[in-house]
């Protein structure tokens, strides 16, 4: 049995089968409706015995957002009710769309698109093998399981010298992240920067700066705050940056990357780049950020309930102490993140390669931390990109907190998302929870990081003469 269990083939097909099959299985929202009002008479006892499972996995409404915009686009029949009703209160230019006629309609300047052009093709491509929204969101499941299950191999290459024992457990912690969180992972695109993240990561173990500062650009292009990683991953590597060109090949490289999301809006629309920041920048704040948990317990124990409304593709607090705190809270992200890469780069060199790649997935994940606790707003899919710098170290502590607070997320979403949404005791519960986790996590890292400049500073001991 141990030896099944240290062989890493095994360990990733089964990483494979959960992203692939057991996380892809829900059906759309009204099939499963349809299926429970058959229950009870003529379904076949093992499909009633599947219920479950249909919905905890059912389709999310951002798949029907996905497959509506790549209708619109491609001009044939799309639901517009749904992108008017899923993104709630917006901007009037986001409300436009053109008549279903066969002919293809430009993003941004004629069908109204909240992502960057990056993500462009992982929206559209599912929809031309697609005529119903099922069949889309098998594929565009499919196409985001198998970005994170690249992610994690290029995470475990990331490992020059690594054992079979050692692979086959970085895949079995995989595939435990991807039950962890759940529906997230393939129902969403944060699998486009996940694996440009990973990419990133891989580069910098092998000091390869001009990858490194692309795959942080073309994160960045595809979801934008991943642009934050760049400073601290950089700071915990700083024998390989000392040079002025390891510095300028990866600002050429970040820049780049960048520019693949910025360049196509610009050509298919002048005012895509604005209009795109406005709607972002308007956004207020998330219900799940940290300022919304605590705006949550004040409201609580003052026998109120918060405003909160369906708005920008979200659930935010309205009023204005939580629109103050939204617009302070992108200078205080970057003010916190800029700290970090500061303490991080007064960090002691690390004696070895080992030590040297932990330091950089370390401090990409505490810049991933920053975003989740700092940012205005924070989606749980956003802890998708973790996964392969968590499946690149060992630490326990680190893959406990980060098991825990994804199996939080998906309990809360799947099981009682209008208490969140509402703000009642046990959905401020929830949130609470995952705060005190992410906030125990922030402190194992810190300690990590310091275990390591504790044993760098520590002198080696020389046998007596």
């Amino acid at each position: 049995m141990a030896r099944w269990i240290r062989s890493p083939r095994l360990a990733f097909l089964s990483a494979a089968f959960v992203g692939c099959v057991w996380l892809n299985q829900g059906p759309p929202l009204r099939r499963y409706d349809a299926l429970v009002g058959e229950a009870s008479s003529s379904l076949h006892p093992l499909v009633r015995s599947w219920l479950p499972l249909a919905f905890a996995y059912r389709r999310s409404a951002d798949e029907e957002l996905y497959f509506a915009t790549a209708n619109a686009i491609r001009g044939t029949d799309f639901d517009e009710g749904v992108l008017l009703a899923k993104r709630g209160e917006m901007p009037e230019e986001f409300k436009h769309f053109p008549h279903p006629d066969g002919q293809w309609h430009r993003p941004y300047s004629e069908v109204p698109f909240e992502y960057p052009a990056l993500i462009l093709p992982f929206v559209v491509l599912p929809s031309l093998l697609s005529r119903t929204f099922g069949t889309y969101a098998l594929y565009f499941g499919l196409s985001m399981a198998g970005l994170v299950i690249l992610s994690v191999s290029l995470a475990v290459r990331a490992n020059p010298r690594p054992t079979p024992a050692k692979r086959a457990e970085q895949w079995w912690f995989a595939a435990a992240l991807f039950l962890a969180q759940g529906a997230l992972l393939v129902q969403r695109v944060d699998a486009v920067a996940a694996v440009l993240l990973a990419a990133a990561l891989w580069a910098a173990v092998y000091r390869r700066p001009f990858l490194m500062g692309l795959g942080i650009g073309l994160a960045g292009a595809a979801k934008i705050v991943p642009v934050l990683l760049l400073l601290p991953m950089v700071a915990a590597d700083r024998d390989t940056f000392r040079s002025r060109g390891a510095v300028a090949r990866v600002a050429a490289g970040f820049a780049l990357g960048l520019a693949v999301g910025v360049v196509p809006m610009v050509l298919l629309s002048p005012s895509a780049v604005g209009a795109f920041v406005g709607y972002h920048a308007a956004r207020g704040l998330h219900v799940e950020s940290t300022y919304g948990v605590f705006f949550a317990i004040a409201a609580l124990l003052r026998g109120e309930s918060p405003g909160v409304t369906l708005s920008f593709g979200s659930y935010n607090l309205g009023g204005e102490a939580p629109s103050f705190v939204s617009k302070a809270a992108t200078p205080l992200l970057l003010l916190v993140t800029v700290a970090f890469s500061a303490w991080v780069m007064m960090r002691s060199r690390p004696r070895s390669e080992a030590e040297r790649r932990d330091a950089i997935a370390y401090a990409a994940l505490g810049a991933l931390l920053c975003i989740w606790l700092f940012g205005k707003v924070f989606s749980p899919q956003y802890m998708t990109w973790a996964i392969p710098f968590a499946a690149a170290i060992a630490n326990r502590g680190v893959r406990a907190c980060l098991l825990l607070a994804m199996a939080i997320s998906q309990a809360y979403l799947r099981g009682f998302y209008d208490s969140v949404v509402a703000m009642r005791p046990l959905g401020v519960a929830a949130l609470g929870a995952r705060l005190c986790v992410l906030a125990i996590l922030a402190v194992v890292l810190i300690r990590a990081l310091s275990v390591v400049d504790r044993m760098t500073q520590a002198p080696s001991r020389r046998p007596a003469s």
